[in-house]
């Protein structure tokens, strides 16, 4: 009991602020905006009524009577226009000496911003006041619609509302609704209601005893609509947010969540926009555990900075307590999948074929048995130069960078390194490379390309202790690559088809290097595989349709390592890899596929199979599609330490009915073990005024398994006012 008034109580003291941060978002279809109809100038009346220190009125009509002295009866077609408001009815009573109006008969009243119609309207034209009985009020842009039994206008832009309905939607049975006894609104700011009754088309769905509605057009500040959820690891969950919008370049949402096992977790959210070339967000979150006094957290920042003259800055932050937090705290269903976070912040410039580019940067690797690696970089300097003409057909380029780096094992010593679990080293590395693309003839092809790098590195690495060795070291090698594409046939068919068929040829030699194993490994500077005499060879078979589209691209290719092997089975060994089959093809504008097979020559029979087959919109091919996989791999590939494995995957993002429903399903089933490792399905329905949400997943993590489900439902000009969530976790 005591939860459930918690959450009542909550909502009802929530201003569903509208906000940027919707998850389900809406999409209205546009509809013109009201204009008041074009005023003119009509004949006055006989005595020529005014009223002092009040702008001049116009009144147009079919027939006129006058009443009683400065009293006036306007019948048919009435058109009234005094200062900002334009008046028509049937019938209008105007006395000139109380400043007053009385309308009758199909009255619709213009106030700029807000236009009421209805049976009877009786205005002051003093005070600005007046009400309108059975109306109907419409805001400027269509952005809201009340209708009551009286409306009244009680000031500049404010508006009483008497036994009425709010809602933002046009349809004669609104989809939803709020049937109030009483409100005040401000155009453009908020309405104030009394006994608020939701609705769901004539359906009562919710009842509050006080709410305040947002009618601004843009954001506004105030209580965002609490989530409520619950979970197997926190129990029952209540969660709502303070929205910020003081200004228009900058907002933030400060976050306070309930766990019924954990207690009260807080965060913030901020957004900013400099300029159109600056812009960016930090979050933050942290939580104490009430069940073990744990302090868990989490902080991000991402920022753009577009500078003149080809300079720019990004910023790129992500800290995490530990790499579970994301598992059990975040929403967001990818990010339970983290190994690693990154944050790097990098100052660029860019100019043609150059580019400078400096980065600090920290990076955390998780690993199951309780030894994380950090590395860092403060900083690391790179210019670089792709290919350049030289003359003759040669081109040459170049990379260069110089950094001081760390790397930190953490939470844990290695038995063979109790000792130093760290390193602090700087390196230095000159990589200059040159290339001369040969066309002897249009039907062959030769691309000889030579590389040299040099790299110092300030400490090495102990190769028996996998811990610094406390010396220096120089890594040198060169690398020489032929590239032989050719001769290329080709047949063009009656039909418009063409068959080209394409032998290639590859090779390319690194020279070896005796202190490879010293090598402390960074990036891809060091992860480069030396000593290595490779032949690459294989036919390529290419298919054009009648337009020159490409249809068919197979590939038949195996390697072959002069100084080594590459494939492996049960102690036996092949310099030889296996024979590889790789096929991609359009038969459709809307189909493509993927196949490859993998043919092992020790075991004489297929080491691995893939087909992916994917269809896409003609109309929408850039956001839509459906695309089928099936992997079968055996224990039987280069690698030898691999595994055997089958699956079928399943993913798509589907547009239906005119944008109106979206389907985004995931499904991964592991066909060994008989089980789905990861299923989720997100549905949106949009309507003309609301927009529904669901996410209902499960997926499996080695030994951890959860399943998520969400619910959230949007309405127009109000955002998100139902955030349901709730599942269960087990490791």
């Amino acid at each position: 009991m005591r939860r459930i008034l918690l959450a009542v109580c909550l909502i009802a003291a929530a201003v569903p602020a509208r906000s940027q941060i919707t998850p389900i978002p809406w999409r209205p279809k546009a509809s013109p905006a009201q204009k008041p109809p074009a005023q003119s100038a009509a004949p006055a009346p006989p005595g020529s009524p005014t009223v002092p220190t009040e702008p001049e009125y116009l009144l147009t009509f079919d027939r006129i009577t006058t009443v009683s002295p400065g009293v006036f009866l306007a019948e048919g077609n009435v058109r009234f226009v005094f200062g900002e408001m334009l008046l028509t009815a049937d019938a209008v009573t105007y006395d000139s000496e109380a400043g007053k109006v009385r309308a009758e008969g199909a009255v619709a009243v213009d106030f700029g911003d807000f236009t009421v119609s209805g049976s009877v309207l009786e205005y002051d034209l003093n005070s600005a006041t007046g009400s309108v009985r059975d109306a109907y009020g419409l805001q400027k842009n269509g952005d809201f619609t009340v209708t009551g039994s009286e409306i009244r206008k009680t000031g500049p832009d404010w508006y009483e509302v008497v036994d009425g309905t709010l809602t933002s939607c046009t349809a004669a049975v609104p989809p939803w609704s709020v049937r109030l006894t009483r409100g005040r609104f401000h155009v453009d700011h908020y309405a104030f209601l009394r006994n608020p009754r939701f609705r769901v088309r004539t359906v009562p769905a919710l009842y509050l005893p006080y709410v305040v509605w947002p009618l601004k057009p843009e954001r506004s500040t105030g209580l965002l609509i609490p989530d409520v959820g619950s979970s197997s690891r926190h129990g029952a969950t209540v969660s709502t947010a303070l929205y910020l919008a003081p200004r228009d370049w900058w907002d933030e949402t400060l976050f306070a969540d309930w766990y019924e096992e954990e207690g009260w977790g807080v965060g913030s959210e901020f957004r900013y926009a400099l300029t159109e070339r600056s812009y960016g967000w930090a979050r933050a979150y942290h939580i104490r555990q009430d069940s073990d006094g744990r302090r868990r957290w989490e902080a991000t920042w991402s920022h753009l900075q577009d500078f003149r003259r080809g300079w720019y800055a990004v910023a790129d932050v992500n800290l995490l307590s530990d790499i579970d937090f994301p598992k059990e705290y975040e929403r967001d269903y990818t990010r339970g999948t983290l190994s690693r976070t990154d944050s790097r912040i990098f100052l660029g410039w860019r100019r043609g074929a150059y580019s400078l580019l400096s980065r600090v940067e920290r990076r955390r690797q998780y690993f199951t048995e309780d030894r994380d690696l950090i590395q860092r970089a403060l900083p690391l300097v790179e210019f670089r130069s792709s290919l350049q003409p030289l003359g003759r057909s040669l081109y040459a380029g170049f990379e260069t960078s110089l950094g001081a780096l760390h790397k930190e094992w953490v939470a844990g010593s290695s038995a063979a390194n109790p000792g130093k679990n760290s390193m602090d080293y700087g390196r230095a590395d000159l990589h200059p490379f040159v290339e001369w693309p040969l066309h002897p003839a249009p039907w062959l092809d030769f691309t000889p390309r030579v590389e040299g790098r040099a790299t110092y590195y300030g400490e090495g690495v102990d190769p028996v202790t996998g811990g610094p060795e406390g010396s220096d070291l120089w890594r040198t090698y060169a690398r020489a690559s032929l590239d032989v594409s050719g001769p290329r046939l080709f047949r063009r068919f009656d039909s418009g088809f063409k068959h080209v068929v394409e032998p290639f040829l590859n090779y390319t030699y690194i020279s070896g290097d005796r202190d490879a194993v010293r090598l402390p490994l960074y990036d891809e500077v060091d992860q480069v595989g030396l000593d290595l005499d490779l032949f690459k060879y294989g036919l390529r078979n290419r298919i054009y349709g009648k337009k020159g589209s490409l249809r068919l691209d197979a590939e038949l290719y195996q390697s072959w390592r002069l100084n080594g092997d590459l494939t492996y089975l049960d102690g036996r060994s092949s310099p030889r890899s296996p024979v590889v089959l790789a096929v991609r093809f359009w038969p459709l504008e809307t189909w493509s596929g993927d196949l490859r097979l993998s043919y092992n020559p020790l075991a004489r029979r297929l080491a691995s199979k893939s087909l992916s087959v994917t269809y896409r919109p003609k109309e929408k091919e850039k956001d839509a599609f459906v695309r089928v996989t099936y992997l079968k791999a055996g224990a039987l590939g280069a690698d030898p330490t691999a595994s055997a494995a089958e699956e079928l995957r399943l993913a798509a993002y589907l547009d239906l009915l005119e944008d109106r429903i979206t389907l985004n399903p995931v499904l991964e089933r592991d066909l060994r073990d008989h089980d789905w490792r990861n299923l989720r399905l997100i549905f949106w329905y949009r309507g003309s005024c609301y927009s529904i949400g669901f996410e209902a997943g499960r997926r499996t993590i080695g030994s951890f398994r959860d399943t998520n489900y969400r619910l959230l439902v949007s309405l127009k000009g109000a955002g998100t006012v139902v955030d349901l969530y709730g599942g269960t976790a087990a490791y």
